[in-house]
Formats: structure tokens, C-alpha cells, sequence
């Protein structure tokens, strides 16, 4: 075989593995990049699917920061009687307990994070422990965060547990 032969084959060889091995890394880097959820965000009442008849706060507005491991909400709603709040939370996005106090630390919250397989969808598992006529009493929440079913929107499934039973709900959020 001529050498100019073997030559220009390693050559093409050695391009063509260049190339398998850059596209890889961008399939991979693309495919584990996580979904950031930072924006303000309006609660779409249309689209959100809410359990009927159960007493609940609802949060009309969010606002989210995500910076590395740092995720902070801010939750505003209404009171059943009408008066605007607005609840602020910071959690970790690498697995660790986060603790946030609520209403002058009536309320406490502890909850972990945790991505899906992909880093699209991000489930923030919750205890919220509170004072109810005398008798403390914990209600287990499950939130899962996802925007890859409608860009500009974000879809957060609610679960949790309270002495009435289980409520499932799913909110709605159109990004401003």
C-alpha cells in the first residue's frame, strides 16, 4: 500500500474520531444541563388543575433566584380573608436539608431537593410541622417543578398530606 494511502486514511481516521468525540460532548453536556426556573411567574388559574372544596392558600405569583446550589421562592398570595402576603423560602439544590420558618416561626419547614435522571424536573419533598389547638401536627408535601411541557410555562405538581386526607393539585404558571 502506498504511504501517501496510509497517510491520508489516519488522517481521515483520526477526524472522523475527533468528530464522534466532539459531538459526544455536546450531546451530553447538552442533555445534563439543569432546567433553571429563575423568572417571575403568574399563576395561570385556567390551566391549574385545584382539588374543589379544600381551604388552601394560593400563591397567584412567584418569584424564583437559581444560582448554582442556590434556589430561593418567593410565594405571594391571599389570606382566606383577602390580605396579600408573601412567603420567602431558601433551599439547596444538592441534597441537603433545608429549614425555613414561617409566620413569626409558627410554621417550619424543612425540605430536600432533588433533580430527575435528566435535570429537567426538580422534586422538593417538604415536612411542615405547625401548632394546631395545642397539638403539633405535621403535613408531608411533595412538589414537583417541570418546564419542559410548555416553554414559558412552569407546572409544579402538589401533593400532601393533611388529617383530612391526601390533596393533589397541579399550578399553572406563565413566566412575565
Amino acid at each position: 500500500m502506498n504511504p501517501r494511502n496510509q497517510c491520508w486514511n489516519l488522517q481521515h481516521y483520526t477526524g472522523f474520531c475527533l468528530t464522534a468525540l466532539l459531538l459526544c460532548l455536546i450531546l451530553t453536556s447538552a442533555r445534563f444541563d439543569k432546567t433553571n426556573f429563575a423568572g417571575d411567574w403568574a399563576l395561570s388559574k385556567e390551566k391549574s388543575k385545584l382539588t374543589a372544596g379544600q381551604m388552601r392558600i394560593i400563591f397567584s405569583q412567584l418569584k424564583v433566584t437559581q444560582n448554582g446550589n442556590d434556589f430561593t421562592i418567593s410565594r405571594t398570595g391571599q389570606t382566606p380573608d383577602g390580605q396579600e402576603f408573601t412567603m420567602d423560602e431558601k433551599i439547596t439544590l444538592d441534597g441537603k436539608e433545608s429549614e425555613n420558618k414561617f409566620f413569626d416561626g409558627m410554621v417550619k419547614k424543612k425540605s430536600t431537593a432533588k433533580w430527575s435522571a435528566d435535570e429537567k424536573a426538580l422534586t422538593i419533598t417538604s415536612a411542615l410541622t405547625f401548632n394546631r389547638d395545642g397539638n403539633e401536627v405535621t403535613m408531608n408535601a411533595t412538589e414537583i417543578w417541570d418546564t419542559a411541557k410548555n416553554p414559558g410555562e412552569l407546572s409544579i405538581n402538589y401533593t400532601t398530606t393533611t388529617p383530612n386526607g391526601e390533596i393533589k393539585d397541579t399550578y399553572v404558571y406563565t413566566k412575565k
